[in-house]
């Protein structure tokens, strides 16, 4: 059985000068994931084979202070302060024999400055962030000494924005970026995550951070019918994080599941996207992308050896969202998805599409709604993948992702009053690679 508790508080607040546009913000967010599991593991006969009990406790606080100020009507200068601490501890107890410890503190200071300016036909925006990175992780096991890890890094990322508009309905748009994504609490905690009979899943401590620089040129025309977007792309990244099975140290009978840094990835394509007013009652948004992916990492083949092996693949995504306005009331949506399968280092993925519908209903003078939505129509979502190294391997992972959501929305008051906007984020980190 496996329970999960989370807790999640926000503070924000927001000075506004006379100055038009000039500003002061202060973002303060805590929270705390507490997630027990007492499972036990039964043969065919109902014979007890397993029991583990496992305490995980992770804590996150993330304090922002931003800084707008105007210096003139084409010029404005952006300031902010980041500050990161989060941290998990888990513990892990099989058959009240075996006992491992882990925990892992990251501690992430950053300070950022953004400069923009206005002319004529012409726009820039340059800026830079600097951060200091610092993680320590301590994993322990009975019988065994503890391990340690701890990194400091201290690194730069600089970004460039220039746009030309000529026209009304023209825009020339180039960029370049760099940008960290660091391994998430789950990557890299070394406790067994979720266990089957032929395969334990569990981070790894020693994970480093993938780094990507971006280039982008991207033309906008805009139409009757609305805007269209298309461009070119180019991404080098380092040490990019992936999913990788290897031989399990613990049981000759299974497979481990982790994370690893490979080489590197390098990607360069195409992509375009749209918002078109097709009729009156009809509009579209939609995106799609297909580029040349060569990457390059290290993997555990049949023997247990490691080897270095590169790939080339042609990835291809497409999204489309379809509104329907059926009267003054009612709103119709579709959406369809499609990811082409991706040949990786080490497993490769096959298609994966999805399609939904939903509607909306207006009730009680235009402030209040009854919502009705179907994701995953035909339950087509699923993780498929296949794979040569350590073994032949075919499989697949499915999710609750055909799901029926209703809603009710109700507005009170005149709606006058706004929440208070929050500044969009990034969260600097992985959230998959591999296999999902």
């Amino acid at each position: 059985m496996v329970e999960s508790r989370n807790e999640v508080y926000n503070l924000g607040y927001k000075y506004e000068f006379e100055k038009p546009q000039k500003t002061f913000d202060v973002e303060i967010n805590y929270n705390r994931n507490d997630r027990p599991e007492d499972s036990v593991f039964l043969d065919g006969d109902n014979n007890l084979l397993q029991t583990n009990q496992i305490e995980t406790l992770g804590k996150n606080v993330i304090v922002n202070v931003d800084f707008v100020n105007p210096i003139n009507e084409k010029t404005k200068l952006e300031l902010g302060l980041e500050s990161r601490f989060d941290g998990t501890d888990n513990t892990f107890d099989r058959d009240f024999t075996y006992f491992s410890d882990f925990d892992y503190k990251r501690n992430i200071q950053s300070a950022y400055a953004n400069l923009g300016k206005q002319m004529e036909k012409w726009s820039y925006q340059i800026g830079m962030r600097l951060e200091s990175f610092q993680v320590e992780a301590n994993f322990r096991r009975i019988g065994e000494n503890a391990g340690q890890f701890k990194d400091d890094i201290f690194t730069a990322y600089p970004s460039a924005f220039l746009s030309y508009v000529p026209s009304e309905k023209n825009t020339f748009n180039l960029s370049y970026s760099r940008r960290v994504d660091r391994p998430n609490l789950g990557q890299v905690n070394p406790i067994r995550n979720w266990s089957s009979p032929t395969i334990d899943q569990e981070g790894n401590p020693n994970l480093e951070p993938q780094f990507t620089n971006s280039v982008e040129l991207n033309y906008t025309r805009v139409t009757k019918i609305g805007a269209i977007t298309s461009g070119v792309f180019f991404r080098y990244i380092n040490d990019p994080i992936n999913q990788v099975f290897i031989q399990s140290p613990y049981d000759p009978n299974k497979k481990l599941m982790t994370f690893d840094n490979f080489e590197s990835t390098t990607e360069y394509g195409i992509e375009a996207s749209g918002n078109l007013n097709l009729k009156k009652w009809w509009s579209v948004n939609y995106g799609a992308d297909v580029y040349f992916r060569n990457a390059t990492g290290v993997v555990e083949d049949v023997n247990q050896d490691l080897v270095e092996k590169t790939v080339l693949s042609v990835p291809f995504n497409a999204r489309m969202n379809h509104n329907f306005k059926v009267s003054k009331k009612v709103n119709i949506t579709w959406f369809s998805m499609y990811r082409a399968g991706i040949e990786d280092i080490q497993f490769s993925n096959k298609e994966m599409w999805r399609t939904d519908l939903g509607a909306r209903y207006t009730i009680l003078k235009d402030q209040g709604s009854i919502s009705v939505r179907v994701n995953d129509i035909f339950n087509t979502m699923r993780a498929r993948f296949y794979g040569e190294n350590p073994d032949i391997t075919t499989g697949q992972f499915r999710w609750e992702s055909r799901m029926v959501n209703v809603t009710f929305n109700y507005r009170f008051g005149s709606g006058k009053n706004r929440a208070l906007q929050r500044k969009q984020r990034d969260q600097n980190e992985t959230q998959g690679g591999g296999i999902f």
